[in-house]
């Protein structure tokens, strides 16, 4: 059997598929163990990484669904472009001049939205509106 695991990373493996790191129960059976309960220890952990990997994504889409929607909803309440829409909900957010001076990301992390996502731009924008 070719192994795979890695001692050195493993820990770190668990908290990304977990979320917290390695309890002490956890390490006493990683090294009472052989090399092929490791190796299955460390497939079950990838396993769960993908699961939470493809969740988080879930998340995130919905996160992405429901703030495109806020946008459509403000639109329809006059705002008249998706800046100002944007703008609309930071202010109803009561968001601080603190929570703005850390931009479209901490926007993204208040709402679910992936850092990367397709308004980071607008929000900017509409961050800069608000500091005007």
């Amino acid at each position: 059997m070719a192994y795979t695991f890695d001692a050195q990373i493993v820990s770190d493996l668990h908290k990304d598929a977990r979320g917290f790191r390695p309890s002490e129960y956890f390490w006493e059976e990683w090294d009472q163990c052989g090399d092929d309960n490791r190796q299955a220890m460390w497939d079950g952990l990838l396993r769960e990484l993908e699961d939470t990997m493809a969740e988080d994504r879930r998340r995130e889409a919905q996160a992405l669904e429901d703030f495109a929607q806020l946008i459509i909803n403000n639109i329809n309440l006059g705002a008249g472009s998706v800046e100002t829409a944007i703008r609309w909900i930071l202010e109803a957010e009561e968001f601080s001049q603190f929570d703005l001076a850390y931009g479209a990301d901490y926007v993204a992390f208040r709402f679910g939205l992936s850092y990367s996502n397709p308004y980071k731009d607008r929000i900017t924008a509409a961050i800069k509106q608000m500091e005007e």
